[in-house]
């Protein structure tokens, strides 16, 4: 007869063993684009919740004096850096140049890519960390906030060279999400993204323990959450069978490839930087007391819906995009822009009511506390009513940038880029002193507005060329075969 204690014990052990197994099976877990989309929504949105409480741990400890304007604007400096490669640029650029090489030439040359780009990516990264640790202070002074007294420009400047060091970190995580996503494996990125400022949290809090380190402590939480990223990605290269290993390039065409799409990518990046230096610059001239930091809250919040509808659609649909891009696919290819254009942009228009009617509420209750006041708080939700407006244009251009990329078109987002930063600079000389902080987020969204119609009116033009190619090809080959 069985012993049954035996038996209980033996299903508990399998029972336990398969739980690990789908443990450790979870950095490699490939998602298809709706479960993808899911997670990173569930992902930003806890990134969000935790941006919130970052927000309000800040503005009740900082208020919109000059720590919290210096802290703000010394952090354009290396979002620069950031958004070059930390931004989509290096994902869009890597991964329809990864698939390809896989497919075509073997998991043993695509080792040698990551490689070389990593080497190459990452030596670049310490180059420009150095350099914008150097060119700082006439940055700052000159440029980014010629605005400001000379105290408050002085620790900008300090602390722009910290954050500086930042940089190299973000890169290396950049290119493991690059590689994850390349094989539809999300998990890893999406706990990264859900996770991303519980240090920042811990540095406002240690400032708030100990008051002496004032500024100090959400600088030193930044700088953790770079190590915290890494600590989170690495594990799924390594699940993968990758091993990091320093290989400077020597004429690789994939490589080329990367280079030759990330380099548009990239002055787009700088293109939209610039833009933040103008927005930055502007509320430094305004002589209004808190624009910047009402007008950096109310980005926070309209952040929210274009994490979840625009970026966690975009980043979850784009492998796919480029996989039936590389197949020559283009009914998938439409089939997914399109659904994924009507279901995200569908969902922004409710959204950004919502936020334009209810702001001054949902201001006043996450950030009206302490230094935080009732007039920092009515700037804020004026600047947050007005970003509004540009929701549903915001996310329809995250999801048509990722979808040019699948056609190794990043030219046409860094043009449109060019465009909308020299339309930002007009109306901001036309509205500035008409309308004060306020005239920083109308011009955004108006100029906002256009960028979207150009990149969909050049993605529905490529698309149509690529489908009437393929035609012609069909009746060449069936005229042939006729024959």
């Amino acid at each position: 007869m069985p012993d049954l204690p035996s038996l209980a014990a033996r299903a508990r052990a399998a029972a336990q063993a398969a739980r690990s197994r789908r443990l450790r099976d979870l950095p490699t877990l490939v998602f298809d684009p709706v479960s993808a989309s899911v997670l990173f929504q569930l992902a930003f949105l806890v990134s969000a919740v935790l941006g919130v409480v970052r927000q309000m741990l800040f503005s009740a400890q900082f208020g919109i004096g000059p720590e919290a304007s210096a802290y703000v604007a010394a952090f354009r400096l290396p979002e620069t850096l950031l958004n070059l490669v930390g931004g989509g640029a290096l994902s869009s650029a890597m991964i329809p140049v990864l698939l390809h090489t896989r497919h075509a030439e073997g998991a043993a040359r695509e080792q040698q890519v990551i490689n070389r780009a990593l080497t190459l990516i990452g030596a670049f990264g310490i180059v420009a960390s150095v350099l914008g640790v150097a060119m700082a202070g006439p940055f700052v002074r000159a440029v980014l906030a010629p605005g400001f007294d000379p105290a408050t420009s002085a620790l900008t400047v300090t602390l722009a060279r910290v954050m500086m060091l930042q940089p190299p970190l973000i890169i290396i995580t950049t290119v493991a999400i690059a590689v994850l996503g390349s094989r539809n494996q999300f998990f890893l990125a999406a706990v990264s993204v859900a996770l991303h400022n519980i240090a920042l949290i811990g540095g406002i809090a240690a400032a708030r323990v100990f008051p002496q380190l004032g500024i100090a402590g959400p600088v030193a939480g930044l700088l953790a959450d770079g190590a915290l990223q890494a600590a989170i990605l690495l594990p799924g290269l390594r699940a993968n069978g990758l091993r990091f290993r320093l290989s400077w390039p020597r004429g690789d065409p994939r490589l080329r490839q990367i280079v030759g799409l990330l380099i548009p990518s990239g002055l787009s990046a700088i293109v939209n930087f610039s833009g933040t230096i103008v927005d930055t610059a502007a509320a430094s001239l305004v002589r209004q007391p808190g624009a910047l930091p009402a007008v950096n809250s109310a980005l926070l919040l309209i952040g929210l819906p274009i994490r979840l509808l625009g970026m966690a659609v975009a980043q979850a649909v784009f492998p796919r995009l480029a996989a039936s891009a590389a197949a020559h696919d283009w009914a998938t290819m439409r089939r997914l822009y399109l659904r994924a254009m009507v279901v995200a942009v569908g969902l922004a228009l409710p959204a950004a009511a919502t936020l334009a009617l209810a702001g001054r509420w949902l201001v006043g209750l996450l950030f009206e506390r302490g230094a935080f006041d009732a007039a920092a708080a009515d700037l804020t939700a004026q600047a947050l009513a007005a970003y509004a407006l540009g929701l549903p244009f915001y996310i329809a251009t995250e999801l048509s940038t990722r979808a040019l990329a699948a056609f190794y078109d990043t030219r046409t987002p860094l043009l449109t880029n060019l465009l909308q930063v020299a339309g930002r600079i007009g109306l901001l000389a036309l509205l500035l002193q008409p309308l004060g902080a306020l005239a920083i987020p109308l011009a955004f969204a108006a100029t906002s507005a256009v960028e979207s119609a150009l990149l969909t009116a050049v993605f529905w033009l490529r698309l149509r060329r690529r489908r009437v190619e393929n035609l012609r090809v069909a009746a060449s080959i069936d005229l042939e075969e006729g024959r």
